[in-house]
């Protein structure tokens, strides 16, 4: 019998998290629903009370988990109807700003994806790097836009949350770039021999056997310039006196990486540029849509405990690449077909970062 409810729960709550994935995440809110909002939140509702009937002592871990569940989604969309509200009195400049806050959110997903709670031993620099770029752009047009809309209060708070992202990465730059450089020549070799391996994921995730026009040189780039760095530092301590033979070999290693990464970059760029740009447009709508079939074969339907978080991620991270590549040829030229696309991938990065973050509580959950 408990099972029972407890699966029927979950499953409501799952219904109701996809309505929203569906229907609010990534869509301007405004023209979302507040009626249908308000009836998602009194489902969830619902829930909760059905839970809180049954005694705390009796309802066990597994209905508790589900209480946790419900009580996070109510949170959510009672604070969604609150900024639907809030757009839909604000009026259509509402939207241009929210183009930017959006934006935001995807550096901030990138940020606890890649380097919230990790060793800052082993993370990517240069990744953090461009991040800080990316919020320094982005705080740039959201000042531009408060200054020529006179922005509402909600505007004034989501710049501020931006500054104070930017301000908390470029300290963290400092920070991993000094935990880096600690530790013994050995303990720094291991140290290396990670970056090394993390940049050699990076070029399997975003580039190995997928086509070079929809691929993104700069991405590329900072990876070659990345494994230039760790090279120079392996070399450094090999010549200043380390001598482990796992240091020697991974030189030779990088040395190898590093030939054919160039190469590959020299053939990403004759190629984009060979290729006119409204074609490029299409192969990254391509490249979209492949994600999004990897996702619904993946993960569409199939229970959060059991999903592979790590598969998830990257999906995010190359769904990310190629809003990245669209957004830029938006400002290069005005093309209907990249815009419509930008829109579609926009709606379900959002829904893929949401359902990142489920995937996540509730893998967490059970673990407990």
């Amino acid at each position: 019998m408990a099972n029972n409810l407890v699966e029927n729960l979950g499953k409501e709550l799952e219904q109701i998290d996809r309505e929203y994935a569906s229907e609010f995440a990534g869509h301007s809110r405004l023209t979302r629903d507040i009626g249908q909002m308000e009836r998602m939140i009194k489902r969830c509702a619902a829930v909760l009370e059905q839970v809180d009937k049954i005694p705390s002592a009796a309802q066990g871990p597994d209905l508790a988990r589900v209480r946790d569940a419900a009580s996070q989604s109510l949170q959510l969309y009672k604070t969604e109807r609150e900024a639907i509200v809030r757009a839909q009195a604000v009026g259509p400049s509402f939207e241009h700003f929210s183009v930017e806050a959006t934006s935001a959110n995807f550096v901030f997903a990138r940020y606890m994806r890649h380097f919230a709670g990790k060793d800052r031993g082993s993370r990517d620099v240069a990744l953090l790097g461009e991040m800080v770029e990316d919020l320094r752009q982005i705080e740039k047009r959201m000042t531009q836009l408060l200054t020529e809309t006179k922005g509402s209060a909600d505007f004034e708070k989501d710049r501020s949350v931006v500054r104070e992202n930017l301000a908390q990465y470029q300290k963290e730059i400092e920070l991993v770039e000094g935990a880096q450089a600690s530790g013994t020549p050995d303990d720094q070799a291991s140290v290396l021999a990670s970056l090394a391996n993390n940049q050699f994921a990076v070029y399997q995730t975003h580039f190995a056997g997928e086509p070079r026009v929809s691929r993104r040189p700069a991405l590329l780039m900072r990876v070659v310039a990345t494994l230039k760095k760790v090279k120079e530092r392996m070399t450094a301590l090999r010549d200043g006196g380390l001598k482990v033979e796992f240091n020697d070999k991974n030189i030779t290693i990088v040395t190898d990486r590093l030939s054919t990464y160039e190469t590959e970059l020299a053939e990403v760029r004759k190629i984009r540029q060979a290729t006119p740009m409204t074609d490029i447009m299409g192969e990254l709508g391509g490249a979209a849509n492949k994600l999004f079939d990897e996702y619904r074969a993946n993960f569409a339907d199939k229970p959060r405990p059991q999903a592979d978080l790590q598969r998830l991620a990257n999906i995010c991270d190359k769904l990310g690449e190629i809003r990245r590549q669209m957004v830029d040829m938006s400002l290069a030229e005005d093309s209907e077909m990249n815009h419509k696309n930008l829109d579609v991938v926009t709606e379900q990065l959002v829904m893929f970062e949401g359902e990142f973050e489920a995937v996540a509580r509730a893998q967490q959950a059970w673990m407990k």
